[in-house]
């Protein structure tokens, strides 16, 4: 099931655009060897970014539905912060003004598909932005009452930890991002963005139980089918 709005405190926000940030953590980057060594992922300018329709988004408790187009789906647990204003060029200090609220969220990725694609230098779409592939937790608003900085995170399936992160890990921090995007992008009230998985992404498959945990964000499950 998707969603038409979002609830943050007594806001309600209609989502808008989903990004996505690619290659954000350094551990993630060596486990699908894509890179030659950690000096070199550092080294980036500028995050990897690509899209999926906001007809991706799952909420909590709902079910995700196995895509029939690939045979290898992988979960990806990222913290995800939803904007409230925007607009071009962004100020890396001015950036945190635009965030409405945060939560956790799972880039879902047929990987086979997207092995494939990546041979053929083609985009990831298929692999990466098919329906249910964005499940979406309930937001916090963001305030000062956390670090956004600092934020601990981990996967589990079926009650077995796969993946732990914290956001103070990121190549690319959240201002960072944000800032980036809006010289491509006038960002606007209801984009999502998420901002890149840990090491640990493994397969699911149907009747597995995926949830997300933070102590600072909550804990949010789904049931694959």
């Amino acid at each position: 099931m998707t969603t038409n709005s979002i609830t943050v405190g007594e806001r309600v926000i209609k989502p808008c655009r989903i990004f996505c940030i690619g290659k954000n953590y350094t551990e993630h980057i060596r486990e699908l060897d894509d890179f030659d060594s950690t000096l070199q992922s550092k080294n980036e300018k500028q995050p990897v970014v690509f899209m999926k329709p906001t007809t991706s988004i799952v909420s909590p408790g709902e079910s995700i539905h196995v895509p029939s187009h690939g045979n290898v789906l992988h979960h990806e647990v990222e913290v995800v912060v939803l904007l409230k204003g925007g607009g071009k060029n962004i100020l890396i200090e001015d950036s945190l003004s635009c965030v409405a609220g945060v939560t956790l969220g799972l880039d879902l990725t047929l990987r086979d598909v997207q092995v494939e694609v990546k041979k053929k230098g083609h985009p990831w779409e298929l692999s990466k932005s098919f329906d249910h592939s964005s499940p979406l937790g309930l937001m916090r608003p963001y305030d000062d009452s956390f670090d956004l900085f600092d934020i601990p995170f981990a996967c589990f399936v079926n009650e077995e930890k796969r993946q732990e992160g914290n956001t103070k890990d990121m190549l690319f921090s959240i201002p960072k991002i944000i800032s980036f995007l809006s010289t491509v992008w006038k960002l606007m009230p209801g984009d999502l963005i998420y901002t890149g998985t840990p090491s640990g992404i493994g397969v699911i498959k149907s009747r597995d139980e995926i949830s997300l945990n933070s102590p600072i964000l909550g804990r949010f499950a789904w049931t694959v089918f």
